[in-house]
C-alpha cells in the first residue's frame, strides 16, 4: 500500500484512495484499518457516498452494461457512415457537374446578349431585315446631319413598326427599301436626341437633322 494511502496521512482535506475503499468494501483489509476508514466515513460525505455506490453497483452488471453501451455505439457510427456514403458523390463527379452547368450557364448569356446583339448590328448603309420584293416597294435615301450641317456617322434608322433598320456611312448617307408609300423612322444616334420622321414615296433626298442632348 502507498504512502498516501495511510491511515495517519488522512487529514481533514485528504481521503483514502478507490483502491483502500474498495478493499474496504469487499472487506479485504484488516480491522485496525477498516476501523480507520470507518471513521473517516463518518466525518466525510464524499468517501461515505463513494463506498455506498460501490456497494449498490454489482461489478459484473457494470461490465455487462459497459459492453453493451459500446456496442449499440459501434452500431450507430456504423450506421452514419453508411448513409453518408449514400449522398456523399466523389469529388471528381462534383466537378464535373459543376463545369457542365457553368458551361450551359455560359451558353445562355452568349446567345441572349452578345449573339442577338451582334445579329441585330448592321453594316452601315445595309438593312437588318430585307423587304420583300414587289412594285410597291421604294427606295429612300437621304443624310443624316447635326444642326451645324456635319454628317453624323454611324445613326440608326429605324422602321417604326417593323424590325428594319439601317446604319448610316461615314458621310451620313443612307438607302433603306420601303415596303408602303408613307412610313415613319425612328432616328437614333449617340449624344443626340431621338426623332420620328414622316417620311412619303419621292425621288428627292431626305436630310434628317439631329439636335445634340444637354446635359
Amino acid at each position: 500500500m502507498s504512502r498516501n494511502n495511510l491511515p495517519e496521512d488522512w487529514g481533514p482535506d485528504e481521503h483514502p484512495s478507490l483502491e483502500v475503499l474498495r478493499q474496504y468494501q469487499t472487506g479485504e483489509l484488516s480491522a485496525p484499518l477498516s476501523h480507520q476508514v470507518e471513521r473517516h466515513l463518518l466525518s466525510c460525505e464524499l468517501c461515505s457516498d463513494l463506498v455506498e455506490g460501490m456497494t449498490l453497483a454489482q461489478p459484473a452488471r457494470v461490465r455487462t452494461a459497459v459492453r453493451e453501451t459500446r456496442g449499440r455505439l459501434k452500431n450507430l457510427l456504423a450506421q452514419k457512415k453508411r448513409k453518408r456514403r449514400v449522398f456523399q458523390w466523389p469529388a471528381w463527379q462534383t466537378a464535373a457537374v459543376l463545369l457542365v452547368l457553368l458551361f450551359a450557364l455560359g451558353e445562355v448569356v452568349y446567345h441572349h446578349y452578345f449573339n442577338k446583339s451582334h445579329f441585330g448590328q448592321n453594316q452601315p448603309g445595309t438593312t437588318s431585315t430585307q423587304a420583300s420584293g414587289g412594285q410597291n416597294t421604294w427606295k429612300l435615301t437621304g443624310r443624316v446631319l447635326n444642326a451645324s450641317g456635319e454628317a453624323l456617322s454611324g445613326a440608326a434608322l429605324h422602321l417604326k413598326g417593323t424590325t428594319t433598320e439601317v446604319i448610316t456611312n461615314a458621310d451620313g448617307s443612307f438607302e433603306l427599301e420601303l415596303p408602303t408609300q408613307k412610313a415613319i423612322l425612328v432616328v437614333s444616334h449617340v449624344g443626340y436626341k431621338m426623332e420620328e420622321v414622316s417620311v412619303q414615296r419621292s425621288s428627292e433626298i431626305l436630310k434628317i437633322a439631329l439636335t445634340q442632348e444637354t446635359k
